[in-house]
C-alpha cells in the first residue's frame, strides 16, 4: 500500500475516491476470453490509465475492487490471482492504486472454505468498508459521498447503490470530459 500520510499534527484529510472494479473495467484478457486465464493475458482497458491519473492527481485516493470467484470455483488458486493483481499494477507507467482489494468468495462455488457468502463479495460493501479502515489508519477519511464507482456489471452498479456512491459505467467514464471541482 502506498498511502504515506504525515499524522504528526494528528489531524484526518477528507478525501475523495475513485473506486474501480477491475476485470472489464481497468483491465481485460488478451486473449479475448471472458475471463483472464493467466498473469501474462492482461491488457489495460485502453484510456483508462490517463483518466485514472487524472483523479489521482487531483487528490483522489484510488480504490480497486473485484470479485475473483475462480478461486471458489476451482479454476484457480489464490496465489494465481495475487500474481494477476501484481502483473496489473505493472501494467501502468506508474502503479495508481493506493489501495486493492479482492474476494475469492462464491457461495455456489465448490472449493471449501470459498464457496460460502461472503459480505466482501460485491454487490455487498466489505471491500470497500475494509478500504476506509485502511485509508483511516494512513489518516485518511474517505467522503463517499463525493467519491466515485466505475464499473462494467449490474453487480457493481449494486454495489455502489447499496453503498451510497455515484456510479458510472466504463463506457460511459472513458467517454467523460472529467471536470473537477476545485
Amino acid at each position: 500500500m502506498e498511502l504515506v500520510t504525515d499524522l504528526s499534527n494528528g489531524q484526518i484529510k477528507v478525501v475523495k475516491a475513485l473506486c474501480l472494479d477491475l476485470d472489464g473495467t481497468v483491465r481485460r484478457s488478451k486473449s479475448g476470453e471472458t475471463f483472464i486465464k493467466n498473469f501474462n493475458d492482461i491488457e489495460l482497458i485502453p484510456g483508462v490509465e490517463k483518466i485514472i491519473w487524472k483523479y489521482r492527481n487531483f487528490g483522489y485516493i484510488i480504490v480497486a475492487i473485484s470479485n475473483q470467484a475462480g478461486v471458489a470455483h476451482g479454476f484457480k488458486l489464490p496465489m494465481e490471482i495475487e500474481a494477476e493483481m501484481d502483473a496489473t499494477r505493472k501494467l501502468f507507467t506508474n502503479n495508481p492504486f493506493h489501495i486493492m482489494k479482492w474476494c475469492y468468495h462464491d457461495g455456489k462455488g465448490k472449493i471449501e472454505p470459498y464457496n460460502i457468502r461472503s459480505l466482501f463479495r460485491k454487490p455487498n460493501i466489505g471491500m470497500l468498508a475494509e478500504c476506509e479502515t485502511d485509508a483511516f489508519k494512513y489518516g485518511m477519511e474517505i467522503d463517499w459521498d463525493k467519491s466515485l464507482f466505475v464499473g462494467d456489471r449490474p453487480e457493481d452498479e449494486q454495489c455502489a447503490n447499496n453503498a451510497g456512491i455515484p456510479f458510472r459505467y466504463i463506457d460511459n467514464f472513458l467517454n467523460e470530459p472529467h471536470t473537477f471541482e476545485v
